[in-house]
């Protein structure tokens, strides 16, 4: 059995009394895919916020292969390799779209203030690196030939790929998506779960928050399923289409 790349053991959250998370206990496997599925209001981005670090936990602890990364800033955990898309796109609206994936290289970069100044030649070699991580996700999906417009000018559609491809730079060991699927059409959804499956294959791991339960059925290798703050099961998704708890608290019936 392979040590779990992520482990979070009586994850507990509370907000001015409230409980949003309640003992959440999870482990992701290398080069899985987990869902986190579950009613509105059932802890979902919360726990994505603790994991990344936007949260601290009241109670329990988040490890990162083996590592407490419970107290660590966003920022130190981002250095580690935990990446994160967001419900509402979060992009550069007067920036290109080039310049928006490059954004996700800057924790990467070991070149400081000074090296940048002087131009040695391991600041044109780290910056081409940088380009070349950079148009590489941007290829990935096939958004290579819009690297150089603004952000304004290309579709809802893209500027969540552009979100995706940005976390793809920093080559993340895992990525966070919370809803990658809304608003978006079918024949979207599917080219999607495409790319994310081909990601899974090239060893990544990743976990996904989304409502939309055929298509991450397709591309998951678990699903957990999050009800008050709890997860109620957590299995392989035929296995969570016929839970009749999951099917009480999430389809209601």
């Amino acid at each position: 059995m392979s040590w779990p790349l992520l482990s979070m053991a009586s994850i507990e959250k509370r907000y001015n009394g409230v409980q949003a998370l309640a003992g959440v206990s999870l482990n992701v496997a290398p080069g899985q895919i987990i869902s986190l599925i579950g009613p509105n209001g059932a802890g979902k981005t919360t726990l994505f916020d603790v994991i990344s670090g936007l949260e601290k936990p009241n109670a329990g602890s988040v490890r990162l292969d083996g590592e407490n990364i419970s107290a660590l800033s966003p920022v130190a955990i981002a250095k580690k390799g935990v990446a994160r898309s967001f419900q509402t796109c979060q992009v550069f609206c007067n920036l290109t779209v080039i310049e928006n994936v490059l954004l996700g290289r800057y924790l990467k970069t070991k070149v400081s203030f000074w090296m940048a100044g002087i131009r040695s030649p391991s600041v044109y070699r780290e910056e081409h690196r940088n380009l070349a991580l950079a148009f590489e996700a941007l290829d990935f999906f096939d958004l290579y030939d819009k690297a150089d417009r603004k952000m304004a000018q290309i579709s809802s559609f893209s500027k969540r790929l552009v979100e995706i491809a940005r976390c793809l730079a920093m080559s993340p060991r895992l990525l966070l998506l919370d809803e990658p699927f809304g608003g978006l059409s079918e024949t979207e959804i599917a080219w999607l779960a495409k790319k994310l499956i081909t990601l899974r294959h090239q060893g990544m791991t990743l976990i996904l928050i989304d409502h939309h339960f055929n298509s991450i059925s397709t591309l998951s290798d678990e699903i957990a399923v999050l009800h008050q703050g709890r997860i109620i099961a957590k299995a392989k998704p035929d296995e969570i289409r016929r839970n009749p708890e999951v099917m009480r608290a999430y389809w209601g019936g």
